[in-house]
């Protein structure tokens, strides 16, 4: 049989082309196996880029391509090709492409900077990127719904030659807002270089500012200072499903598809979103409490007792600060803390029900479903591509 020739133009100095070629490499693993020319600028300083005519006569069968700025002399070439461009706002009806769920990255950020007593938002992103345009309109428009308005900095994504000007800009922008706030950031590198302005403004992060960035890029966010809370994006999934349509595309057969999406589907909370914005000192220790008990089934008299409260008088500042009863607070850190063990343990569901004290697995089931409409094994299957991808190694 023909092996697939497929050429990938995705970046691998970020989580989000690292990840789409996880997910490729796995499909490859399980339904190929492919042949893959692989972009590497480091070493070819895009020699290849400006001559796509090697493409044919390399045999290829089809590409995917993240960011290329030739773009167009790849559709000349007529072959299967599916686009996770971040630069190029594309138009063309018929182009598969990989893109992320907006409007969900906008209500996890707003989620999490509530749950927090957050009551002011902001949005840092790049006036000349489609995706952080589209990410800036969505989170103002939840925000809108919610009566909350949104304060937005933006800039040119080419930092080297102009960063000596957008520092004083963004400065100047983070003195004038309202503190405490939460800032959400069209990505990580964004979020990374909103801390070391708000540090070097003299603000405190998070207690002052905190900051949230995309795509959950481990080395990024850990080498930030205070390490970055970010959301994490399935873009292993996408990856996956981007190439079993170009699988199809390559052997002839039809595809409805045309967007494929790298689902936002939690929080990775660090140090920069580590706070609480409530001035209510009750409130700020019935939270804690809740935290550092999270993994014990607690019930709502143990957290009044433990901060010297009345249950009404409690939940009337629960929703005062929050917007809801400190019994929907409990049940929000103990989903959490099952989808948190779902995603990075290969441990079966009675043994997670065991580590968190429930005696029967069918009622964590229950309850997991109840709160994110879908049970905990579709919730891993999901979400846990590495973990699967592990397994099949």
């Amino acid at each position: 049989m023909k092996v697939p020739k497929v050429v990938l133009f995705l970046e691998d100095s970020r989580q989000y082309g690292r990840g789409l070629a996880w997910g490729i490499a796995r499909y490859s693993k399980l339904y190929g196996p492919w042949t893959f020319y692989r972009d590497t600028p480091f070493y070819s300083g895009n020699k290849k880029r400006k001559d796509v005519s090697w493409i044919k006569k390399w045999g290829a069968d089809g590409i995917i391509a993240r960011d290329f700025e030739f773009f167009g002399q790849l559709l000349d070439l007529n072959l299967p090709i599916i686009s996770a461009s971040a630069f190029i706002d594309h138009t063309n009806e018929n182009l598969i492409e990989i893109i992320t769920d907006n409007i969900k990255i906008g209500h996890l950020a707003l989620d999490h900077f509530t749950t927090r007593g957050f009551k002011h938002f902001a949005y840092c992103g790049f006036k000349d990127m489609p995706w952080s345009i589209g990410r800036e309109q969505s989170y103002e428009s939840i925000l809108r719904e919610k009566g909350h308005s949104l304060h937005c900095f933006n800039s040119s994504s080419i930092r080297t030659s102009n960063w000596d000007k957008e520092y004083p800009r963004m400065n100047k922008w983070l003195k004038s807002l309202p503190k405490p706030i939460g800032i959400l950031c069209c990505n990580d590198d964004r979020g990374c270089d909103l801390i070391e302005v708000s540090k070097e403004a003299g603000f405190k992060v998070p207690y002052e500012i905190a900051v949230l960035g995309v795509d959950n890029d481990s080395q990024v966010c850990e080498l930030s200072n205070p390490p970055l809370s970010s959301v994490r994006l399935d873009v292993e999934g996408a990856g996956f499903q981007a190439a079993s349509i170009l699988d199809k595309l390559m052997a002839g057969k039809k595809n409805q598809v045309r967007k494929i999406i790298a689902e936002p589907f939690e929080v990775i909370s660090r140090q920069s979103t580590d706070t609480t914005a409530i001035s209510d000192q009750i409130v700020v220790d019935a939270m804690q409490f809740i935290k550092q008990n999270g993994k014990r089934l607690i019930q709502v008299t143990e957290v009044t007792h433990a901060v010297g409260c009345s249950r009404r008088g409690l939940d009337e500042k629960f929703k005062r600060f929050l917007g809801h009863s400190v019994f929907a607070e409990i049940r929000r850190i103990r989903t959490d803390n099952i989808g948190q063990m779902l995603i990075e343990t290969n441990l079966s569901i009675s043994q997670i029900a065991f580590q968190l004290g429930y005696h029967d697995p069918d009622h964590i089931a229950r309850f997991f479903r109840q709160e994110k409409n879908m049970t905990p094994q579709a919730y891993r299957k999901k979400f846990s591509t590495r973990i699967a991808a592990l397994k099949n190694e």
